[in-house]
């Protein structure tokens, strides 16, 4: 994608009572600001370009504001973050925006109650990666320094302290992800402020980017974003094409017991390629899924702060839904509801092969969150190519269920034939026997494993 650079509009939204972020509830409302995506498709109407950060926090709307996005980053040299039109300079002789303003956006947002936290990756013409455990332990010490607890001569933020750290991983080397989350984790472990990580994979299960950080590292939130693939949220009774029962196996079964999973959704008809709902529908939908899982259900996501400001009669209604019906602590609706996806029983899954964008698709903005939706999964599968739904290993040709394997959290296919859904996790010496979602087959990566259509 092209970056454009947009004038910052003034105007500010409504104050009202704050609200705040509880990590128990079922309820809480997070957003993505710093790149007018709806900028990108109105350039000659700037008045309604995002706003500055603090317009976002004055009222109850929103309890998490991600910043979107440092989009460049490995051991070569500074990090380098993109705010679209919020800040453009950099500091002398780096290619780092220093951004003074936002960080006293930031202090003034979390005043209010509001987490503030710092989104890494995003899709288009970026350039990251941690390809070793060494890279990601290292680069943890950089963001530690120069956006959270720690000092560094270059703070973009200035002596604003960010809330936690956000992965939105769509390319790039991925396998020090873990590590990188492990390392914040040591710092964070010695603070006296909470810190918040999550995660945004797209809804494709397994995520291609983002499969073994989310089974192998502590996360807080799982923002998974169902739109811009066949799995959006306008197929949720479409058992081949949306499966939130993997989605809340792989969070039930992370480092963190208290982890939670968002659903994510578009914030205007333009904000995605896909999955953009009308009120009643989308009620209908969130109802049952918080009905079926409401152990894990976090609240929901909104892609993007700019696709609120011009849509806000839509949205407001669907946060008071939201706060109304999804109350912290309370118990599920007592409607009788049908169960979401598929029944067989799936676990966290490592990397893929199957490219997967994170962050909406639209032809008209130049500042999205990727690139383009996932092309390699919109066919239905026949009845006479789906996948076995046995978890039952080819005999001879793969672990053997209960048996002893070496490497904590190794991950292997049943059998190489693309036609059988079973696969194993070495979980404390042992092979664990778990099961792709129905219709699906497990493939084998190199090290890693992915799920997809089975072969013909």
């Amino acid at each position: 994608m092209t970056f454009a650079r947009y004038l910052l509009a003034a105007a500010g939204l409504a104050a009202v009572a704050s609200a705040a972020y509880n990590p128990t509830c079922s309820n809480n409302i997070v957003t993505y600001w710093g790149q007018n995506s709806w900028g990108g498709g109105h350039l000659n109407d700037p008045a309604n370009w995002e706003k500055d950060l603090a317009a976002y926090c004055q009222d109850d709307t929103f309890d998490i504001i991600n910043l979107s996005f440092v989009t460049n980053y490995n051991l070569t040299g500074l990090p380098i973050l993109n705010h679209a039109n919020h800040c453009e300079t950099p500091f002398p002789n780096t290619k780092t925006m220093h951004c003074p303003a936002i960080g006293a956006d930031i202090k003034t947002c979390q005043a209010k109650g509001k987490k503030i936290v710092l989104s890494l990756g995003g899709g288009g013409i970026y350039s990251y990666s941690l390809s070793t455990a060494a890279e990601g332990k290292q680069f943890a010490d950089t963001v530690w320094n120069m956006f959270l607890g720690g000092s560094h001569q270059y703070r973009p933020y200035d002596d604003a302290v960010l809330d936690g750290v956000d992965l939105d991983i769509e390319s790039g080397a991925h396998d020090g992800y873990v590590a990188f989350v492990n390392q914040l984790r040591t710092y964070f472990n010695g603070a006296s402020k909470k810190y918040i990580i999550s995660a945004a994979p797209q809804c494709v299960f397994p995520d291609a980017n983002l499969g073994t950080t989310l089974s192998g590292a502590w996360i807080d939130n799982d923002y998974v974003q169902f739109y811009n693939n066949p799995c959006n949220l306008a197929n949720i009774n479409n058992q081949w094409n949306f499966d939130y029962k993997s989605w809340d196996t792989l969070t039930k079964a992370n480092p963190n017991p208290n982890s939670k999973m968002y659903v994510g959704l578009p914030a205007g008809s333009g904000a995605a390629g896909n999955g953009y709902l009308d009120l009643n529908t989308l009620q209908a939908d969130l109802k049952q899924l918080y009905t079926n899982y409401t152990s894990t259900f976090g609240g929901i996501m909104l892609w993007d702060a700019s696709w609120y400001s011009n849509n806000q009669a839509y949205v407001s209604s669907l946060v008071s839904w939201v706060r109304a019906n999804m109350k912290c602590g309370s118990t599920p609706p007592t409607s009788t509801t049908t169960s979401v996806g598929p029944t067989s029983t799936t676990s966290a899954i490592p990397t893929s092969t199957t490219k997967t964008s994170v962050g909406p698709t639209s032809t008209t903005s130049t500042i999205p969150t990727s690139s383009a939706p996932i092309t390699t999964t919109t066919a239905t599968p026949t009845s006479s190519s789906a996948a076995p739904t046995s978890t039952t290993s080819a005999s001879g040709t793969g672990p053997v269920a209960g048996g002893p394997c070496s490497s904590q959290n190794t991950f292997q296919c049943a059998d190489s034939t693309g036609k059988n859904s079973a696969y194993f996790i070495c979980n404390n010496g042992a092979w664990l026997q778990q099961a792709c979602g129905s219709g699906t087959a497990c493939f084998q990566s190199g090290s890693s494993i992915y799920c997809n259509w089975p072969s013909a």
